[in-house]
């Protein structure tokens, strides 16, 4: 009887531990995400500009979306789009993590306004399905195209991935 009842108080230990480390993994995903609270200073492209947060001055690229890149029709458009969207304004970049080149990958607010969204939406960028799965990005680039929106009145609009490997190979 004494071998049983510890066997059951080691099963419910066994389980309690499983538990607090389940309850830890989520608290540590949900902590992952980083917020950051500042003014836009400068607009780089379409998809990536400079926030300062008190003296400290932060590189953030838009997730989920890609635009056009300099040399390329519409670069100046979608750049201008971002401006008016943010320059000068207080900001929020929700956040987990860095792209390959250190800049902060984040979704972007401008109050309820959800800048990354809207940029896809107007017809300003491309959803960058090679990095998102995230089905309102699809939608929102599907009904630009069929409204013929922003970049969309292009006849043929080529996208910023395949400007890239274009340029690089010659």
């Amino acid at each position: 009887m004494v071998g049983s009842m510890t066997h059951q108080i080691s099963r419910l230990m066994m389980k309690l531990f499983s538990m607090i480390l389940i309850l830890l993994t989520i608290t540590a995903t949900i902590d992952a995400q980083t917020k950051l609270k500042g003014r836009a200073i400068k607009i780089i492209d379409g998809d990536t500009f400079d926030l300062l947060v008190d003296k400290t001055t932060y590189q953030i690229r838009l997730a989920d979306i890609d635009c056009p890149e300099k040399g390329q029709d519409f670069y100046k458009v979608s750049k201008q789009a971002l401006s008016d969207y943010l320059y000068g304004s207080y900001i929020e970049v929700i956040y987990n993590k860095k792209d390959r080149n250190g800049r902060i990958l984040g979704s972007v607010y401008n109050g309820p306004v959800y800048i990354n969204l809207i940029m896809v939406e107007e017809g300003y960028a491309w959803h960058f399905k090679k990095y998102s799965s995230d089905q309102r990005f699809a939608k929102a680039e599907i009904n630009a195209r069929k409204a013929q929106r922003g970049l969309w009145k292009q006849p043929k609009p080529i996208a910023p991935w395949d400007f890239r490997q274009i340029r690089r190979k010659n």
